[in-house]
């Protein structure tokens, strides 16, 4: 219980050197809940370490890679102790016990090998690289999606809607607020005078009240 623990709280401090800690969604990036949903990650790669854990809204590639190499080393550290410090497992000789790991081990490593043989080269450093939230929000959010479901869950291609929903649906924390500010100006008065369809009253109850009090004060002075 010790060492799990000290793993989950290393995995959590690893995160948070990268600034990736926090749940991704807005108001839902609270430190309770966030703290919950790494348990819940760290505990996934425990028991069924699935290739979605690497993505830059949980545990971010380079964390994900690291923490199974750790895992698929850390067996060895902990039988070598087993069976020299403690009383190891009466029925299962020592040597029995080193043949089993390092045949599962070698089958692990090999299996695994087989399937990111079958990725991509595109897609290949997704699994090792250091990818985190922020840095996916400000290059893919902002400039290469085209293509995702508005807050009424229609599909939309429109860039201008991707770029005006990020600060609605992702945590401030993984924003480029600067860009998103910027943006809010040059639009919003496009977006009052000739609203688009998306330019709703529910997208607008959305809208972070900081960023829609800053945005409301520039149109103010422009008034004036």
């Amino acid at each position: 219980v010790g060492l799990l623990t000290l793993e989950c709280f290393a995995v959590l401090a690893w995160r948070k050197f990268y600034g990736n800690w926090r749940m991704y969604k807005r108001r839902l990036d609270g430190v309770g809940f966030s703290l919950l949903a790494h348990l819940c990650w760290y505990l996934s790669l425990l028991a069924a370490p699935f290739p979605l854990s690497r993505f830059p809204t949980f545990l971010t590639p380079r964390v994900y890679a690291g923490s199974l190499a750790y895992m698929l080393g850390v067996n060895f550290v902990i039988l070598f102790f087993s069976y020299r410090v403690f009383d190891g497992i009466d029925y299962i000789t020592e040597s029995q016990a080193w043949v089993f790991l390092a045949t599962t081990t070698i089958l692990c490593l090999t299996s695994g090998l087989v399937a990111y043989s079958y990725v991509p080269d595109s897609h290949k450093p997704t699994f090792y690289r250091r990818w985190t939230l922020k840095e996916h929000v400000a290059t893919y959010w902002w400039n290469d999606c085209f293509y995702t479901r508005d807050h009424h869950h229609q599909i939309t291609t429109d860039q201008e809607y991707i770029r005006a929903r990020i600060p609605t649906k992702w945590s401030p924390h993984y924003t480029p607020n600067e860009k998103i500010l910027e943006f809010y100006k040059e639009h919003w008065g496009d977006w009052c005078r000739d609203p688009p369809d998306w330019f709703d009253e529910d997208f607008k109850a959305s809208i972070p009240e900081d960023l829609l009090e800053a945005v409301q004060n520039v149109k103010n002075d422009e008034d004036l």
